[in-house]
């Protein structure tokens, strides 16, 4: 994979109660988001890692082209467009609310070139 191509997304889970889901470990949080197989779109490398005292999983994405970035891109973003039926997961959003609330975008050196806050979070 190329370094060129490289972004980060940081999700966590928000109980009914409204506290944030503590993780053991990048695992249990990957399992319990339960990402959808949109999050496969292009075959990105995946780097999981937890964060933020164990509440924040974040996830690297890393692509051959920036055509294979942006085709994930696109293809999340269409996702959520879809409104509560499409969201991007099959995690059990009856007791959870997923929240996709950070991405960054990477310069080869690894250091953040942007980020975006302003993202949908599942009601």
């Amino acid at each position: 994979m190329a370094t060129e191509w490289r972004h980060k997304r940081h999700f966590r889970v928000r109980n009914v109660d409204d506290t944030l889901k503590t993780f053991t470990s990048a695992a249990e949080a990957v399992t319990t988001i339960s990402f959808g197989s949109i999050y496969d779109t292009s075959s990105p490398t995946k780097t999981e890692e937890l964060a933020d005292s164990n509440q924040t999983l974040v996830v690297t994405y890393e692509f051959n082209t920036e055509a294979e970035q942006t085709a994930f891109k696109s293809a999340i973003d269409g996702q959520w467009s879809g409104g509560e039926e499409s969201w991007p997961w099959n995690g059990n959003d009856s007791t959870q609310k997923i929240e996709h609330f950070k991405t960054e975008w990477l310069h080869k050196d690894g250091s953040v070139s942007a980020t975006t806050t302003d993202l949908p979070i599942a009601p």
